[in-house]
């Protein structure tokens, strides 16, 4: 008699500990798929648009910079000393914020001789500046001439092809207008290196790449 009643208390505690054992667990249960709903990872893209305009000293005025555009002047006489100068206009169509650098690349090269008989290769003896700015004014008064803009480019000039640095700037969506002066120059220090002698004259045709990069 003693042993049954042990055993149907056994049973009941082992009952009751069922019970409290899941009781317990379901709470933990629901309380751990609580806390993992509350957390959520939200990841978001914004759209990158980017629009850009150039103006140099024969266009009149901005104009959209596509894949064929000729912004540098196709016939330029370079020689030491010869400064040419494009701006850009830059908007932000996108929902993003980003910052931009800009590189001037060699699209097509003519080679020349000078008098020693050696060949020039002009993008060997050009380089390039870049003077960013959130205001056309401000840039084009600082820009006003082929001096002022050798004066206003950075103090290391860039090679052709590659990049500049990033804009100081951070574009915002929905702001309007940014503006930069591309700078192409060839140093005095060139000298008669390449002054042609001869038929052909060396010539070059410039292109420029915009890189913009979301920022936030």
């Amino acid at each position: 008699m003693n042993r049954k009643k042990w055993i149907k208390g056994s049973l009941a505690l082992s009952a009751c500990l069922f019970l409290i054992w899941w009781v317990l667990g379901a709470g933990a249960s629901l309380a751990w798929f609580s806390d993992a709903d509350e957390v959520k990872n939200e990841f978001r893209f914004g759209v990158l648009d980017v629009d850009v305009q150039y103006k140099n000293r024969v266009s009149g005025g901005y104009k959209p910079l596509q894949g064929t555009t000729e912004a540098f002047l196709k016939d330029a006489l370079y020689e030491p000393g010869y400064t040419q100068v494009v701006y850009l206009k830059i908007d932000n169509l996108g929902d993003a914020d980003f910052q931009y650098k800009v590189a001037v690349t060699v699209e097509k090269v003519t080679t020349g001789r000078n008098q020693r008989g050696e060949e020039i290769y002009l993008p060997n003896y050009l380089c390039y500046g870049v003077v960013f700015s959130e205001s056309q004014t401000q840039l084009e008064e600082m820009v006003a001439d082929r001096l002022a803009a050798r004066n206003h480019a950075p103090d290391t000039w860039g090679t052709l092809g590659t990049w500049s640095e990033m804009s100081p700037y951070i574009f915002e969506a929905g702001e309007t207008a940014h503006y930069a002066a591309l700078i192409v120059y060839m140093p005095e220090a060139v000298g008669n290196a390449a002054n042609y002698r001869g038929v052909d004259a060396p010539a070059v045709e410039l292109g420029i790449t915009v890189f913009a990069q979301q920022v936030n």
